[in-house]
Formats: C-alpha cells, sequence, structure tokens
C-alpha cells in the first residue's frame, strides 16, 4: 500500500483549525491530517524561549495510505506534494511532522551542525540569522513556502 501526501491551503493563523477539521473527515479512513511544525527561539519577558509554530503558514498536510482520494466535497482542494519534496519532509521531520532546533558553530566560515535535524544538511543551509537562532534551507518544498523554509539553528560559537 502507497502513502500519498496533500497540501491543502488554509487561511495563515487557522492551520490547527483546519488540521482538526480534516482529521474529522477523515475519520474512518487510512489517513491522517497534520500540522508540519518547527522549534525556534524566540526572546520576551528578558530571556529565550523555545517556541513552536506552523512551518508552513497557510498550509496542513494529509497523508492518506491508499491510492485513493477519499470521498470528500473539499477533495479537489488537495495538492499532491510530490516524491522528493515528500522524501525531504519525511526525512527532516520525521513520525511527528516536526522540526526540532540544531546546534552547531562555525569554523573558519563554514557551518557544522553538531545536534538535531539540519546535521549532515550544511551544503542546503543558504542564510543564517544568528540574532534570530535561525537557517534558511534550500530545499524542494519552495512551492509552499516561497521565501525558503526556515528552521531553527542555534550557532553556539564562531571563530
Amino acid at each position: 500500500m502507497s502513502v500519498i501526501w496533500y497540501a491543502v491551503r488554509c487561511e495563515a493563523g487557522n492551520e490547527d483549525k483546519t488540521a482538526e477539521k480534516w482529521k474529522q473527515k477523515l475519520t474512518g479512513q487510512d489517513g491522517e491530517a497534520f500540522v508540519f511544525t518547527y522549534e525556534k527561539m524566540k526572546r520576551y519577558e528578558g530571556s529565550w524561549h523555545l517556541i513552536r509554530e506552523p512551518l508552513f503558514a497557510g498550509y496542513i498536510f494529509l497523508v492518506i495510505k491508499d491510492q485513493t482520494i477519499p470521498e470528500i466535497e473539499d477533495a479537489q482542494s488537495l495538492i499532491p506534494v510530490g516524491t522528493e519534496e515528500t522524501r525531504f519532509l519525511e526525512e527532516i521531520g520525521g513520525k511527528e511532522h516536526h522540526i526540532p532546533m540544531s546546534r552547531g558553530y562555525i569554523k573558519e566560515g563554514q557551518t557544522c551542525v553538531t545536534e538535531g535535524p539540519l546535521c549532515g544538511r550544511e551544503s542546503q543551509i543558504r542564510k543564517i540569522d544568528r540574532h534570530k537562532r535561525l537557517a534558511r534551507l534550500e530545499c524542494p518544498v519552495d512551492q509552499y513556502q516561497r521565501k525558503g523554509l526556515w528552521a531553527g539553528l542555534e550557532i553556539v560559537s564562531k571563530s
């Protein structure tokens, strides 16, 4: 049995509500609906806090374990996710569909990620915002995130 991923466009900020509605629609069918999330650091109240945010604002994802699209009235709103994109998202987000914070360092201009899902993906990092503790990645899912995919990356030292 094959697994097919779909993206569903929704209003940014309403990803959780939309995912819940799709979970109800998929009840009794072999599939799941979820919001793909990532961790990032945010500074407020005088200290840094680890928060979870949607990775793709305005999109949720469905994973349907069959060749047939479920008999749902808004099935035409499903956007098939390509094989390369699916593989990338499965690798970086795992079964939890979540990208935890990564950590690393910069030595002589070279980024080295020592822990987290960005470990081994240094060649895909296009920009690092050390102030916000984020890295922008080059990836095959740019159609959902036009400015590139951002993931949490804390650079602990630079030499």
